[in-house]
């Protein structure tokens, strides 16, 4: 689906090979500068030029196809086109292994240098939801506008990421992996509707999140999952080491976060947490009785050296159990645990960054840029235990705990700055071997997963 405009992308990428240069000789040497002298007198007049017809609409391409109009309007057009052919190890039934992943388009905005807007829609997804569902879920991902009172104070409303963990908090297209961490993709909230607060000081050394929400976020629903009500969340993250250059240490930022929702148990069915596979997604912990609290913690790291980086991270839920037992008593917290750590390095020597644009793209003298990452992760599910046998049914005193550990190897293209082509090899190894999607009972197995992405 996407090998066409991938092509016409390269075919324009494409320059015709620069001529040789000629000889140096006095008289060019002072006809070459000559016309450097005119021409920067000439861009120096333009400039000004410029300057004093900024009040016009004009439309410009850098990071983004953009319109500006003198210093009161700025629109950034944003685009996202990524599909991926799977091929899991677990052999799942009826399963869909070539998909359009995500289809969305976007806009950006700041009027009158004060208020920022974004809005980005996904075009992928059916709207159309079971009347017996637990949960809707809409195709907006971003709906938000903003007011910058100060660096110190901005004020937010509208739909945007709860802020709760860095995985989650990276937008998908810049992401190392093909899929985010198990904990980013099923502990962390997602998306929510509600108003938040935040700011920086110190050159963005210090920055403070806290939010409001109506629920806690598009990972703790589905359709047979209701998730939870209000929310409040809040995060922060510090740079401890800014003048500090040895290794690197200038580029380390800390970051901590905390959220806590009510749940109730009002839906019919089990209003817990989930644990999936990354590739087939088949579910190797089902979701138990809950009510009462949700408290979530993380904290995670990361640090950058020229083309290296590393990140980790950690989180924690605790689910409250009020009245679950089957007669009607309290039960332990179900616990939900998560951590990775990961490394990349840039081989063609970019820097390790988000959006990586390569110094030499592919039929400009280059082949791109060339990226190499590895993740392990863990994400387990448990209660205390309390000497009673545990069992895995949705109301056990005691559950049996279960979880995955994962290793996922990738290499990236970016042939040019528009492109990314990923590939993932998966390696998940299931911890209880009766709930193992294995059909001979192993509980080890290989996945891959190839994505090609178009963004702007």
């Amino acid at each position: 689906m996407l090998i066409a405009p991938f092509a016409l992308l390269l075919s324009l990428a494409a320059e015709p090979p620069a001529a040789p240069a000629a000889p140096a000789t006095p008289v060019a040497d002072a006809v070459r500068v000559a016309v450097d002298s005119t021409a920067s007198a000439a861009e120096s007049v333009a400039a000004q030029k410029s300057d004093k017809d900024d009040s016009g609409v004009r439309f410009t391409w850098k990071e983004h196809p953009s319109i500006r109009a003198g210093k009161w309007l700025k629109l950034d057009f944003t685009g996202r086109v990524q599909e991926d052919k799977m091929f899991p190890g677990d052999d799942p039934q009826n399963f869909d292994d070539l998909i359009l992943k995500r289809l969305r388009g976007g806009v950006d905005g700041e009027l009158f240098g004060f208020i920022q807007f974004s809005i980005e829609r996904d075009f992928t997804k059916n709207s159309t939801t079971s009347i017996f569902a637990e949960s809707t879920k809409t195709q907006w991902r971003d709906l938000f506008g903003e007011i910058k009172v100060a660096d110190a104070l901005q004020i937010r409303g509208g739909r945007f990421k709860v802020p709760f963990s860095r995985d989650q908090l990276d937008g998908e297209g810049s992401n190392d992996f093909v899929n985010r961490s198990l904990g980013g993709d099923y502990l962390a909230p997602g998306r929510d509707t509600g108003g938040m607060v935040h700011g920086r000081f110190f050159k963005r050394a210090l920055t403070y999140n806290v939010g409001v929400f109506e629920h806690d976020g598009d990972n703790s629903r589905s359709n047979k999952i209701a998730g939870g009500d209000r929310t409040v969340a809040a995060r922060l993250t510090v740079a401890p080491f800014g003048k500090i250059k040895l290794a690197n240490l200038d580029e380390t930022d800390f970051g901590v976060s905390y959220a806590t929702t009510d749940v109730s148990d009002d839906p019919t069915l089990p209003n817990g947490l989930r644990g999936r596979t990354v590739v087939s997604q088949y579910t190797f912990f089902q979701p138990v009785f809950v009510k009462g609290t949700r408290r979530r913690l993380g904290a995670d790291v990361e640090w950058n050296r020229h083309q290296f980086g590393v990140r980790a991270e950690m989180m924690q839920v605790n689910d409250q159990r009020v009245d679950q037992a089957l007669r009607g008593g309290t039960l332990n917290d179900a616990v939900y645990h998560a951590w990775y750590a990961s490394g990349v390095w840039v081989i063609t020597g970019e820097k390790a960054e988000k959006a990586i644009n390569p110094k030499r793209p592919l039929f400009r003298g280059g082949i791109g840029a060339l990226q190499v990452a590895a993740r392990y992760e863990r994400l387990w599910f448990n209660s205390m235990a309390t000497g009673e046998p545990a069992f895995s049914n949705s109301r056990a005193e005691v559950i049996l705990p279960n979880g995955n550990k994962v290793l996922t190897l990738g290499a990236n293209w970016y042939p040019i700055r528009w492109v990314k082509l990923q590939w993932n090899a998966v390696h998940e190894t299931i911890e209880d071997n009766g709930r193992t999607p294995m059909l001979d009972g192993s509980t080890k197995f290989w996945s891959s997963v190839f994505r090609m992405q178009f963004s702007l």
